[in-house]
């Protein structure tokens, strides 16, 4: 279970990284809300209560964001 923590706290890391990097706004969500569902994984492994709400209240956020995202793009 540690090594599957380390593992998703490692590919969090790099998706959030990458979301710094990114320039549409599109990917930046995705990338962010990858970051925050392996830092979900790895709280959940790990037991992490902070890292579990936190992460997975900015996922539910950003999942609503993408969908009114979509939504809106496809109204034009």
């Amino acid at each position: 279970m540690y090594v599957i923590s380390q593992i998703a706290g490692w590919i969090a890391t790099f998706l959030r990284a990458g979301g710094m990097l990114a320039k549409k706004p599109i990917n930046i969500k995705l990338l962010v809300s990858g970051g925050n569902l392996g830092w979900l994984i790895s709280g959940v492994f790990t037991s992490n209560i902070p890292l579990i709400v936190s992460n997975g209240l900015c996922l539910v956020i950003m999942i609503v964001e993408l969908l009114r995202t979509r939504k809106n793009s496809k109204k034009q």
